[in-house]
């Protein structure tokens, strides 16, 4: 099979995954709602689910479903998020009960996982240009109150990373309240953009430069890294920000940042085949996803902590890195759907597999946020849609005024 039609096969099972894996129950209060993973049907992500109104686009555009179908998905999701998940403040529950819509446990209410969704959203509203879609997205957009995680730290304006009001609750060490901060470059650029336009501008630009911008090297090049090197941080806000066409307010290139990062990735596995059999010039993809072990978070070098490699190969990883490392991905998916037909099911490829522990292990689960990810990647791949119908909306365009991103010449 060519490389093109193993790519589209690919993106054809990633929507028959959101069909298969989302709750298209009319009747529900959680219609709409993605599951994290497939190994407990029962716990959906706000932040898949951002994914997958994403995955509406492509499939009403590559006629894989009804345009119809897509747009009245669309509709009840939105509604769905606007009328039934919990939120404080407009950030939702990271977690949430499929069936019902309520808030899993005593989960945190994420910052990211909220801009996550609202990506999804943004890029709904942007590319069906229907007129409640329309309506439901922006009453989501405003409601948001960015300002309430806002703070202070020795003269930085920097983003609080979540809220949880509960004793005992998810990430709540000691007394209950706002957890951890976005101190450093990671995932999280989405949220500058996405709170731009509800916001002081001034305020928004202090926040957008708050973040560290540590650096590493890869073959002489500065690379802006991510604390523990993970290729996903590299890719989320990339699989909608169109990064080959703009520029941030400081000529930071972050396209190809990611490239370089993808490539230092590869390095790494290469550099420690003789110790992981997963690891070879055509098997590589340090991130976060399943494992042997159960849900593991890697990295590679360059990276402020010191990456700790297990053998474990993430698929989507590498598939993510398409836009960025073309040829070198083909290779891997290539190789992967020859030689390790393990890899490949009914929705495309699985998350990950690590040969270096016996027996061999494939995973037989998918994730949500890691098949949303490698789907936009395809499909931006192939021909920009998610890239350009996010970037281009009138939203993004005035989020790119206010924080001084501009095109590259």
């Amino acid at each position: 099979m060519d490389a093109q039609a193993l790519l589209l096969r690919e993106l054809q099972g990633s929507v028959d995954f959101f069909l298969q894996y989302s709750n298209l129950d009319a009747t529900s209060r959680g219609y709409g709602l993605t599951v994290d993973a497939t190994k407990d049907l029962r716990i959906a992500s706000i932040a898949a689910t951002g994914f997958t109104l994403s995955g509406w686009v492509i499939a009403a555009e590559r006629g894989f479903i009804p345009r119809q179908q897509a747009l009245d998905i669309t509709r009840g999701t939105l509604r769905t998020l606007l009328h039934h998940v919990p939120h404080h403040r407009g950030f939702f529950a990271h977690f949430l009960n499929m069936t019902d819509a309520a808030r899993w446990g005593k989960c945190e209410y994420s910052t990211i996982d909220t801009a996550l969704c609202l990506n999804g959203v943004i890029t709904a509203a942007a590319y069906f240009q229907d007129a409640e879609i329309q309506e439901l997205a922006q009453a989501l957009l405003e409601r948001v109150d960015w300002n309430f995680l806002v703070f202070e730290r020795d003269g930085v304006t920097l983003f609080r990373m979540a809220y949880n009001p509960d004793r005992g609750g998810d990430y709540v060490h000691g007394d209950p309240g706002f957890i951890a901060q976005w101190d450093m470059a990671a995932e999280q650029k989405m949220m500058y953009l996405q709170a731009a336009g509800h916001i002081d501008p001034d305020l928004a630009r202090r926040l957008y430069h708050g973040f560290r911008r540590d650096t590493g090297k890869f073959e002489g090049q500065d690379v802006i890294i991510n604390p523990g090197g993970n290729l996903f941080a590299y890719q989320f806000s990339e699989a909608w920000l169109d990064t080959a066409r703009y520029l941030d307010p400081d000529g930071i290139d972050w396209f190809n940042n990611t490239r370089l990062a993808t490539l230092a990735d590869r390095a790494f596995c290469i550099e420690h085949a003789a110790e992981f059999k997963t690891y070879h010039e055509n098997s590589w993809g340090i991130s976060a996803g399943d494992s042997p072990w159960g849900y593991d978070v890697s990295g590679a070098p360059p990276a402020l902590d010191t990456p700790k490699p297990n053998g474990t190969v993430s698929i989507y990883g590498a598939i993510s890195s398409l836009p960025f490392v073309p040829d070198l991905a083909l290779a891997m998916i290539d190789y992967l759907y020859r030689e390790h037909p393990q890899t490949w099911g009914p929705y495309g490829f699985y998350d990950s597999y690590n040969l270096a522990v016996d027996p061999p292990w494939y995973s037989s689960a998918l994730y949500g946020i890691d098949k949303g990810c490698s789907m936009l990647m395809v499909e931006n791949y192939l021909s920009g849609l998610i890239w350009r119908t996010y970037t281009e909306s009138p939203y993004l365009q005035n989020a790119l005024k206010i924080l001084g991103f501009y095109k590259r010449q």
